[in-house]
């Protein structure tokens, strides 16, 4: 450490012998940051502004200097600058043109976004998509999963109706990284590294950043892509906005309000900047489900299980943010970022499930019981079962100019929570029921199973489950990272370090409880059952109409369950003994890039080399004894990653961009616990894997980018990857204690090979005639093909990849009135590997149509009306071909109308 620090020290004082610099911001007339604006400094060097607009020139000699600003569809700027031995900080403030200059020209304030937007896709070396706030608000997205899958390549997992899970270039959740300030943000789940989308409102963001190929001073993990979230930066100048909505729900037929505000000025003599944001919605609504298992004999496929389900939801999702910038010395600033992001869903599902059904022998089926199950939540959580998930993010960086050397420090530390008190389960149950609709090929896309005659009445149930259950998962990350940036030549020598300290838990505990005198008789009195088959959105498909009575919420919840004068309390360790463990992860990085220019063309070379260290304990739980064994486990290794991107200019408006990378996509973390649950006496077992290692992929990306007039672009390219030791979930014999269990566990597979393309367009069509020029479109397409070795069988599609995607928004745009319509879709992909084809699993394809309209009484003063998913598409999972349906899930339509100031 000392000699790092000595090195450190030296290497600014080399670069900081006689020399000054330059540095600022550049911001538009809203005082809003611009990114990707090209600076040029006395007509012979050029930078450009990065997310939140700001640029330094280093080494400067003392004297006159003149510094311009360039940005597509705004004003050239210019400041002349008298360097005296000091670093002197300016800024650059302009605004939108709205006549010809070139080949560019503005219309209106989706000009203003998409110019933005372009401008820093346009200066990036590497293969970017940039989307700014004013184009995230012209949408009608809550969260920024929804915003971002507008994005050209990216597409959505949804989760209640709402984004949650990113796909970038068809690639799984898991191979793909999410930042905040270029930050990893951990993740709430205990499963996973996915990062939930649905957890962020769409307005905290400035600037969303989209990298599909990286940088060697980026963080390695994200072979999909790597998505950079940037909070609001400090204004230029005091900037006051502020939002108002009531929206309502089809299927719950409720309210829905969100509200947003932001302040941000500067003060000292403009060294002290501030910004605070706050966002809230709050919203009631749920989704209608039937889910079911296929399995199949020599009579022919049939139904498993079967289940009815219905949710109902109050989502509460709150953010607030702060960001200062202090300007201790021209050259000279430091930055404290913060976000703390929190959603609370209070949730009451109702379930009617069919168990164990298989034929009787005689041609019909039955089941070996049906269930009709309700989740609740303790007194405290007011009858509904509470998931509390939060976020926070705090970083404190600066920014340093030394003579040449320029100087880059950040420390930040993370938090993401997961908090599920006292979840209960209430069940009633009738047993060896005869079922109908079971094997039905005639609509295996819409089976309906019914009881045949036991079952259809409460009277047939009795009381049969009652537990409760606590879960709590933590993701807590200490970060740290040093830059140094110095000119060499006729380009800039880059080249730091960081490392990342992660420890991951997940506890649980799960208990049953029985009554110590007599169990409540089952009769609808209104306080003990409840009718749940009112506004059913499948309707004839799938209904509760065969018993529609279920243990009331505020019944189980008002259960004193944990006295034992009233109830009996037993552990389950089954339930919960090998899914805890408790995770360390050290990740230690140090890369050299150099980024130079000859003519027209702009290149990157460099390396990365990254270091993991997992350290994992996790629990061993025997089925027949019910013993829980400790086991730990650990595991390391070091990936060395090379990397050279290119970008040649064939003109200002017509660009090439090539790049060779390598990245890694790390394993899940419950992947990496040394987990086992087996059977000894059925010889069956799940089991993790601390030995696994991240998978790597070699990617080649080439593309071609024309710039167009009006503000609009073409780009067309493709990419290559050869990922090796992806991972899967294998179905194996294996080994333990002397006994060859019939078992799965996560492997590193052989090879796997993702080959795509990507098209996009976008132009304001100002060549129509009379009224039609006030149109606008953007669109993007991607198809993605892949193919696996060594899982089950060769050639076989990488699980989670999506082979098609497409984007479209048709804008109509006049001075006061803005209406546009957004189209979003993509193609069914393999989610899950299944023993043989019939059980794989399917993600379905989905389409999205949303409707906004924005009336501008004023120009600060705007009125909306936003309508989410007309097509009520549902989500929908199927097994082994597209017509034996595994889920069916259905959000209805969701509108918004509300008021936005900026002042």
């Amino acid at each position: 450490m000392k000699k790092l620090l000595l090195a450190t020290l030296s290497i600014i004082s080399l670069g900081a012998y006689a020399q000054s610099a330059i540095s600022g911001q550049a911001v538009d007339e809203m005082n809003i940051p611009l990114p990707g604006a090209v600076i040029s400094l006395d007509g012979s060097t050029t930078t450009v502004s990065d997310l939140n607009g700001r640029f330094s020139f280093v080494g400067l000699s003392e004297g006159e200097h003149t510094v311009v600003l360039n940005y597509t569809g705004y004003k050239s700027v210019s400041q002349d600058v008298t360097l005296s031995g000091k670093n002197v900080t300016i800024a650059l403030k302009t605004s939108p043109n709205t006549t010809v200059l070139g080949e560019i020209e503005v219309i209106g304030s989706i000009g203003q976004g998409q110019a933005k937007a372009l401008n820093r896709q346009r200066t990036n070396t590497n293969a970017t998509n940039v989307v700014s706030s004013d184009q995230v608000g012209r949408f009608p997205d809550a969260n920024i999963g929804d915003a971002m899958k507008r994005i050209s390549g990216i597409t959505m997992q949804n989760d209640q109706g709402e984004a949650r899970n990113i796909i970038v270039r068809g690639l799984a959740p898991q191979l793909n990284s999410v930042t905040i300030n270029g930050e990893r943000i951990p993740s709430a789940e205990g499963d996973n590294r996915n990062i939930q989308m649905d957890l962020i409102p769409a307005d905290m963001i400035q600037t969303i950043e989209v990298s599909k190929s990286l940088t060697p001073d980026m963080d390695a993990d994200a072979i999909g892509g790597s998505v950079n979230l940037v909070t609001r930066a400090v204004p230029g100048g005091r900037r006051i906005a502020v939002t108002g909505g009531l929206g309502y729900n089809t299927l719950r037929q409720a309210p829905v309000m969100t509200g947003s505000f932001t302040y941000g000025s500067r003060f000292a003599n403009d060294k002290l900047g501030v910004v605070v944001s706050y966002s809230g919605n709050d919203n009631i609504f749920g989704s209608d489900n039937a889910e079911m298992e296929w399995v199949i004999d020599e009579s022919g496929a049939y139904i498993e299980n079967y289940e009815v389900r219905q949710y109902n939801v109050r989502r509460l999702r709150q953010s607030l943010s702060a960001n200062l910038d202090l300007r201790i010395a021209p050259g000279h600033t430091l930055f404290l970022q913060t976000i703390h992001n929190n959603r609370k869903d209070w949730e009451n599902r109702f379930r009617l499930r069919y168990k164990d059904i298989e034929p009787d022998g005689n041609g019909g089926y039955v089941a070996d019981n049906i269930r009709k199950q309700t989740k609740a939540g303790g007194p405290d959580e007011k009858y509904a079962r509470l998931e509390n998930q939060t976020t926070f993010n705090y970083a404190l960086r600066g920014e340093h100019l030394f003579g040449k050397l320029r100087a880059d420090w950040s420390t930040n530390i993370a938090r993401a929570e997961e908090l599920r008190p006292n979840e209960r389960y209430m069940q009633m149950r009738v047993k060896n029921a005869e079922v109908a609709g079971a094997f039905n090929p005639s609509d295996t896309r819409f089976p309906i199973v019914t009881p045949v005659s036991k079952g259809l009445n409460l009277e047939d149930f009795s009381l049969h489950e009652l537990t409760e259950q606590q879960q709590n998962t933590y993701d807590l990350d200490m970060n740290a990272r040093l830059d140094f940036t110095l000119p060499v030549g006729n380009g800039m020598l880059k080249f730091g370090g960081r490392s990342r300290n992660k420890t991951k838990v997940r506890e649980l505990s799960f208990s049953e409880f029985e009554y110590v005198g007599d169990e409540p008789e089952l009769a609808i009195d209104g306080e003990l059952m409840a009718d749940r088959a009112d506004r059913y959105m499948p309707g004839d498909y799938w209904n509760y109409a065969s018993a529609p009575y279920f243990m009331n919420p505020k019944f189980v919840g008002d259960l004193d369950l944990h006295n034992t004068a009233l109830f009996n309390k037993a552990d389950v360790p089954a339930e919960y003994a090998a899914a805890e463990y408790n995770a360390t992860e050290v990740i230690t990085a140090g890369y050299l890039m150099y980024s130079g220019k000859a003519g027209k063309l702009d290149y990157i070379a460099g390396v990365r080399a990254e270091n993991t260290v997992n350290k994992y304990t996790g629990f061993a739980f025997d089925v027949d004894d019910e013993s829980v064994t400790q086991r730990d486990g650990e595991g390391s290794y070091t990936n060395v990653l090379p990397s050279v991107l290119f970008k040649y200019s064939i003109n200002p408006m017509s660009i090439v961009r090539a790049a060779i990378t390598s990245t890694i996509a790390r394993p899940n973390y419950y992947d990496l616990v040394p987990y086992a649950a087996y059977s000894t006496q059925d010889l069956e077992a799940d089991f993790g894997n601390s030995g696994l290692l991240a998978a790597r992929a070699s990617n080649v990306d080439l593309s071609y980018e024309k710039y167009l007039k009006g503000i609009g672009f073409f780009s067309i390219g493709g990419f290559y990857k050869n990922i090796s030791d992806f991972i899967y979930t294998e179905a194996t014999d294996i080994a333990y204690n002397g006994e060859t269990y019939d078992a799965t566990q996560p492997q590193n597979g052989d090879a796997a090979t993702v080959v795509g393309m990507e098209v996009a367009f976008q132009r304001q069509l100002d060549f129509l005639p009379g009224l039609l020029k006030n149109l606008s479109f953007y669109g993007n397409t991607t198809f993605t093909n892949s193919t696996t070795s060594g899982i089950r069988s060769e050639a076989l599609m990488l699980a989670g990849t999506a082979p098609f995607m497409l984007n479209g928004s048709l804008a109509y745009e006049t001075e006061k009135l803005t209406i546009r319509a957004s189209l979003n879709h993509s193609a069914g992909y393999v989610d899950e590997y299944g023993k043989n084809a019939f059980y794989d699993r399917y993600y379905g394809e989905q389409t999205f149509l949303d409707v906004n309209a924005y009336y501008a009484i004023t120009p600060k003063i705007r009125l909306f009306v936003e309508v989410n998913n007309l097509l009520n598409q549902p989500l929908r999972y199927y097994q082994y071909q597209e017509a034996y349906t595994m889920q069916m899930e259905y959000y209805g339509i969701r509108g918004n109308v509300g008021i936005k100031l900026d002042l």
